[in-house]
């Protein structure tokens, strides 16, 4: 048996990049996974590659009111259950104090410390009966 053989995971910022390695390796280990991001039509494809009896694809951006519930929401509706988040969506750019305006460093701050917050809250009432976890990750 597979070490996630049965698991549910969400992965934020998996149309791409690290998210994308996880959820081809969540699947490879016997997972079934929810594939967010922004571009769907890679969505689309890494789901096709996974095969659509393991992954699921929810298109929508994380700072939307109410995205998190509505995530969570879906991966219940499609898998029945919830084992992890990997909070791995992110906003990375390069700036300094000198040239990043408050409303920048507002969609940072949006992006990659509320929206895992929120994606916890969202999901822990799941988490805490599936006895689940989660995985923050930030990389530059």
């Amino acid at each position: 048996m597979s070490r996630l053989e049965n698991k549910v995971i969400i992965i934020t910022g998996s149309c791409t990049g690290i998210g994308k390695a996880i959820a081809r390796r969540c699947v490879a280990e016997g997972a079934s996974v929810i594939v967010h991001g922004l571009q769907e039509e890679l969505g689309e494809e890494l789901v096709q590659e996974l095969g659509p009896d393991h992954a699921g694809l929810y298109i929508e951006d994380l700072t939307n009111d109410g995205c998190p519930q509505r995530l969570v929401e879906f991966a219940r509706s499609r898998f029945g259950k919830i084992n992890a988040v990997v909070n791995n969506a992110a906003l990375i750019a390069t700036g300094t104090i000198k040239d990043t305006d408050a409303a920048r460093f507002s969609e940072f701050l949006a992006i990659n410390t509320l929206a895992p917050y929120l994606m916890i809250q969202a999901a822990l009432p799941e988490l805490s009966e599936q006895r689940g976890c989660i995985l923050n990750i930030g990389s530059v």
